[in-house]
């Protein structure tokens, strides 16, 4: 059995929730330890300034790591699924197309986590920022329905959701700050509190973007052109400390960016993999060299992703006699969209789910997937039961709906539930 298939056994939960009409394929996110919200926790436990009622990771994750540490590096590698790593050769041998990853691996520990839902970048990255879990935050999607706004926004590049070509920032023409949305304090002020440096690598097309002034306050960010200067950048800010307590955050975007164009089995994928580790495991021999074991760095992704076949069943576009039911287009993500249905359409909704798409879309009240607990197992915030709609719709497969007002060109997803979406890696290694 590979790891893969270990981890989707290990980590799903015995007893899952009857409102959730989940598959076999289909994972539920383990906000008891055994995700990526409870990274956070451990983050500022292991630099000595603990966050209160947070989970931090399950002891079987940390079992032989030191309780606190001078600096903690966290490379968030978006989407790279757990699946894409079994699948190119773990095991050592002659011709093994990753040997820097190998050498990595010698040293480091691997074990799988379990996404958030939606597994999605907005709200993973808000997740890392605030250690709040999705219910807390808000930040439910890809796009999501701002009341207070009138509007459907998407949440990576701040811009209204239906504008072509998009316009990067534009929520704030209907008075949308980034600084003041989230109902949940960042971290970058609580680790300023407690004298821990705080800084963000990330690439410079992305520095100070709208997403970045949401999640960075209070960070010094650092804008890198090429992995040769993001790791000089990493190298540095260890040399510069001088003794001081840091917490850096490292986020590469290439792997999801070429996943949704390519599909997340492509040749390519495998090249750009190779190029990243192989900087990476520079980084970490030259670290461990001279490094005094105070140092911990962790390796994870927001989410993996499905392959995608552009399917015009998929486009709502195709299907007018739906739509109508909704007040509004779907918000959120293409697998796990949110509708919002006109009063006293609900059972005409549903019967076209059944007659039309047979059976591939299932559709919950809102309030039953968050009273399950998909979202976070802690109370809602007011912002997250306005987002959600009427129904929350959960595709079987690789199914998906597209409905944005222009050709469908992605041929790998994510934000759903199926197991290579779900499973990341966690690796652990002190320098």
């Amino acid at each position: 059995m590979s790891l893969f298939e270990q981890a989707a056994q290990n980590l799903r939960i015995s007893n899952p929730p009857v409102e959730l009409p989940l598959d076999a394929d289909q994972l539920l996110p383990r906000y008891d330890g055994f995700s990526i919200a409870n990274i956070p926790a451990s983050i500022n436990a292991w630099l000595g300034c603990p966050l209160p009622g947070r989970v931090p990771l399950a002891p079987a994750l940390t079992a032989g790591l030191q309780k606190e540490y001078q600096h903690v590096i966290l490379v968030v590698v978006d989407g790279l699924g757990l699946r894409f790593l079994t699948e190119h050769n773990l095991a050592e041998t002659a011709d093994n197309p990753l040997p820097d990853w190998q050498a990595v691996l010698r040293d480091a520990r691997l074990q799988p986590l379990t996404s958030i839902a939606p597994s999605t970048t907005s709200a993973a990255l808000t997740t890392f920022w605030s250690g709040g879990q999705p219910v807390e935050h808000g930040v439910i999607g890809y796009e999501v329905f701002l009341r207070e706004y009138g509007l459907i926004g998407n949440m990576v590049t701040h811009s209204v959701a239906t504008f072509l070509p998009p316009e990067p920032g534009s929520l704030a023409k209907a008075g949308f700050d980034p600084r003041t949305f989230l109902p949940l304090p960042t971290l970058g002020a609580h680790f300023k509190e407690h004298g821990i440096q705080t800084f963000a690598l990330q690439p410079a097309a992305i520095n100070g973007s709208g997403l970045s002034q949401m999640l960075l306050q209070e960070v010094q960010s650092l804008p890198y052109q090429s992995l040769e200067e993001l790791w000089q950048l990493a190298a540095q800010i260890l040399v510069q400390s001088k003794g001081q307590r840091t917490y850096t955050y490292i986020y590469y975007s290439e792997i999801d960016t070429l996943s949704h164009h390519t599909g997340p089995q492509d040749a390519q994928l495998l090249d750009k993999w190779r190029e990243f580790s192989g900087y990476l495991a520079r980084f970490i021999q030259s670290q461990k060299a001279k490094g005094n074991g105070r140092t911990l760095l962790l390796l994870t992704a927001d989410h993996g992703q499905v392959p995608t076949a552009l399917e015009p069943d998929y486009d709502l576009c195709n299907h007018p006699d739906f739509t109508r039911h909704l007040i509004m287009q779907p918000s959120g993500e293409g697998r796990l969209p949110y509708l919002f249905v006109k009063p006293g359409h609900d059972a005409q909704m549903q019967a076209y789910l059944h007659s039309h798409w047979d059976g591939q879309f299932r559709a919950v009240p809102s309030e039953q997937v968050i009273r399950a607990g998909l979202l976070g197992d802690r109370p809602p915030y007011n912002g997250t039961l306005e987002r959600a709609g009427q129904f929350v719709v959960f595709p079987k497969g690789n199914a998906y709906w597209w409905w944005v007002n222009k050709a469908n060109f992605l041929l790998g997803r994510h934000g759903g539930l199926s197991q290579q979406e779900m499973l990341v890696p966690l690796l652990t290694l002190e320098l």
